[in-house]
């Protein structure tokens, strides 16, 4: 049965309906006439709390930071609430669609009806032009708080209705529909701070403040830049959203979380210019597709790219990269055109914040599909302008599912690619044993290929193998195509325990490992960083799982005794995988991870080649025995 809520007006009494650790919800609120003096702002939240409320009431805490702040009459902050199954501040339910004007220490209820689909463009559309007409201002900000996976996945999920959100494209239709002339419009979301986000929704506000990353599950700081627009109202846009990036990596500061956090405040007006600028260097990329020598050089730069979300099988794309990141280690191979990138880049992205393994974050993000073998480019296809970037990323990315239709009728294969296969037709390689040596020879064109390593399985009782990691430092001549292992018969381990560990980005100090568990119940991913100088392996926190390219968590910090079961992926005899096993529980407390030797038992040894398509090829596997910690191959 649904709760029956009676509204008594405040001419007759203030009811309180319930109170709250921080707060108490009042009903209910009518909205008086300001005297728009040019330096009020109403503030517009639309916040949909989906799983992540339900689980653990992050967006109630935001709730709770926003009454910590007195409001003077210039400032307005209205909230709708949605999107949850249960939410965790007494007066805020998930049965009705509520709105809230936020005053200190209380929730003034200003509008509830039946629940409403937060993911629907209608929804959002109806909260501003309600939030507008209620509450009209000189200046306006609309916040949209939620789960979000980026250019191509959008945000808001609503846990109420499938999981479904609101697309780019539902966000600036909605906002079409109300006029908007929004002064800031913000995402407190994960990945939405990118060139696509950006220049959907400037023609409706002049900045947009937004994180290029996931954030970690501090989140944003609203009693920290709330307040100081209430001390500040004469505060230009700018200024605000300086402010709000400011207090965002603060707090990530106060919480140990700044080393991940990447935030930005961009000029709309100036997305134009940039998306010229981009296309343009995206031109004098395309040049380097014409031969495989060229190409090798493209793709390995492309490999070394800032990246951000998630990077791999285990734990799922976002596929973005560092617009700025790209101009700069491209610059060397397409002339003043990357200048003219970083210039406009530079000119776009007012003020931004960046941690310690951020350094490379520019400001704004740019979709590239990491995943080669993804059907997402013929949808980003229909939502791109720059006409060269897309030809670019068709010349790249040869096996995604894009058809020959208008946008791109006039595709021909590069010259590298037409050379990379008619060289694949004359290419042999061949595993062998060498005595107790496991050898892989190459003969063809080695341009083509740009890492080769070695992949370990352990023998499993059922019968399966279980991939362990691969084994890189080869004894190698890239030259002659001669490689030999070097096995000291040491594997990655995380707190000791064997892992299937996936390499996501070779950086200029440290490798980047991401590693599949589940953590005190849920499925997440352990992200670990190997610095080469320091021969040393370090734990960064853990990751949330991205379930087709939607993001429903932050990045969080792995307590000692937080309870961590390695996910091991299990192969059959024709490579394919069979299921995912955990291999007992493991906490932090008194476990190093590193490389720590191997298990006695049977083991596969396999030669994995992958090419500058990122096409990977496997050499014939040989069985080993290992036994304290010494390998022989059989």
């Amino acid at each position: 049965m649904k709760r029956v809520v009676y509204i008594i007006t405040v001419m007759l009494s203030v009811f309180i309906l319930s109170a709250c650790n921080s707060g108490m919800v009042v009903y209910d609120a009518q909205p008086n006439e300001r005297v728009l003096n040019g330096d009020t702002w109403t503030v517009m939240v639309y916040m949909c709390g989906g799983k992540e409320e339900s689980e653990s009431g992050v967006y109630s805490d935001k709730l709770r930071e926003m009454m910590k702040v007195n409001y003077p009459e210039s400032v307005k902050v209205i909230v709708q609430t949605g999107g949850s199954e249960q939410w965790h501040l007494n007066g805020v339910y998930s049965d009705y669609s509520q709105r809230f004007e936020v005053r200190k220490d209380k929730l003034y209820l200003a509008d509830q009806s039946a629940p409403v689909d937060m993911g629907n463009y209608r929804t959002l559309e109806n909260f501003i032009s309600w939030g507008k007409a209620n509450y009209k201002a000189d200046h306006y900000m609309l916040i949209l708080s939620g789960e979000g996976g980026g250019s191509m996945h959008g945000m808001c999920y609503d846990e109420l209705n499938d999981g479904g959100g609101l697309s780019l494209e539902e966000i600036s239709y909605a906002m079409s529909l109300d006029g908007s002339g929004l002064d800031i419009v913000g995402l407190d979301t994960s990945l939405m701070g990118s060139i696509e986000t950006g220049t959907s929704l400037s023609t409706y506000a002049q900045y947009m403040v937004a994180s290029q990353d996931i954030q970690p599950s501090d989140g944003w700081d609203y009693e920290g830049f709330l307040k100081y627009l209430c001390a500040n109202p004469s505060a230009d846009a700018a200024e605000v959203g300086m402010m709000m990036c400011n207090t965002y990596y603060n707090k990530c500061v106060k919480n140990g979380t700044e080393a991940d956090a990447a935030m930005s405040l961009t000029d709309m007006t100036k997305l134009s210019t940039l998306n010229q600028a981009f296309d343009g260097m995206a031109g004098d990329m395309l040049m380097l597709t014409d031969t495989i020598e060229n190409f090798a050089v493209l793709s390995n730069t492309l490999d070394s790219i800032h990246i951000y979300g998630g990077a791999s099988e285990d734990e799922g794309f976002s596929n973005l990269i560092d617009i700025g990141d790209t101009a700069m280690k491209m610059k060397q191979y397409v002339g003043n055109t990357a200048d003219v990138l970083i210039d406009a880049l530079n000119d776009a992205v007012v003020y931004r914040v960046c941690g310690s393994r951020e350094q490379n974050s520019a400001g704004l993000s740019v979709y590239y599909p990491l995943n080669k073998n993804n059907d997402e480019l013929q949808e980003y296809m229909k939502m791109a302008t720059g006409v060269k970037y897309k030809e670019l990323l068709r010349k790249i990315c040869v096996n995604c599912n894009v058809t020959d239709d208008a946008m791109t009728s006039d595709y021909t294969a590069s010259g590298a690619w037409q050379a990379y296969n008619a060289d694949m037709q004359t290419l042999e390689y061949m595993s062998i044993l060498n005595g107790n040596s496991y050898e892989l020879n190459i003969a063809g064109n080695m341009n083509m290929f740009k890492d080769v390593a070695i992949n370990v399985y352990k023998a499993d009782k059922n019968g399966g193998y279980v991939f362990i990691g691969s084994y890189g430092r080869l004894n190698e001549n890239w030259d002659m195509g001669i490689f030999q292992d070097n096995f000291d018969g040491k594997m990655f381990k995380l707190y000791s325990k064997n892992i299937t560990p996936s390499l996501i980005r070779r950086y200029e100090e440290y490798d980047l490992y991401s590693v599949p568990a589940v953590i005190n119940g849920e499925r997440r991913s352990v992200r670990v960083a190997y610095y080469r100088d320091k021969d040393k392996y370090k734990v960064l926190g853990s990751w949330p799982y991205i379930d087709g390219g939607k993001v429903t968590g932050h990045i969080e910090k792995i307590g000692f005794f937080d309870n961590v079961l390695p996910m091991l992926r299990v192969y059959d005899e024709t490579h394919q995988v069979t299921e995912y096993i955990v291999d007992g529980s493991v906490t932090r407390l008194l476990r190093g991870t590193g490389e720590d030797g191997v298990d006695s038992g049977s083991y596969i040894f396999e030669y994995e080649m992958t090419d500058i398509y990122g096409q990977k090829r496997r050499g014939t596997p040989v069985n080993a025995g290992v036994t304290g910690g010494k390998v022989t191959f059989r």
